[in-house]
């Protein structure tokens, strides 16, 4: 049984751009079609994945 994180950095939901319903990408069928309404085209959000990087350090002086 695969566990898909809820939150935290790299997780992925989709949204379906009719009824605007937010899902993990475990409940969106093998076809990728909207469970709710059956749009057939599901938006894929990112949250995190990024890492910030700081800026070079520089010499004082």
């Amino acid at each position: 049984m695969r566990i898909t994180p809820l939150r935290g950095l790299g997780v992925t939901w989709f949204k379906c751009p009719s009824c605007r319903l937010k899902c993990s990408p475990t409940a969106v069928g093998p076809d990728g079609h909207c469970p709710r309404c059956g749009h057939d085209r599901m938006l894929k959000l990112s949250f995190g994945g990024r890492v910030a990087q700081s800026a070079p350090d520089r010499p004082r002086g």
